[in-house]
């Protein structure tokens, strides 16, 4: 599966999605309460989203082995 990763972090009220490129469907929503600390403390960035050389979730900042707030 392809995805597209859908970010917007300069909001003051940040968010990402990320998208089935063949379909647009909406895989994974992250709202301001999980993006904003991950922003401030510089563990996701603009640049790492863009950085095609980084998985999924590396590239969002996920750690496959703590629970997420982000909705599925």
């Amino acid at each position: 599966m392809r995805c597209v990763i859908d970010a917007w972090l300069e909001r003051s009220d940040p968010f990402l999605r990320l998208l089935d490129a063949e379909t647009g469907e909406e895989i994974l929503r992250c709202g301001s309460a999980w993006v904003r600390p991950l922003l401030e403390s510089g563990a996701l960035s603009l640049e790492e989203i863009q950085d095609e050389g980084l998985s999924y979730a590396e590239r969002l900042g996920l750690n496959l082995h703590q629970p997420s707030t982000c909705s599925i």
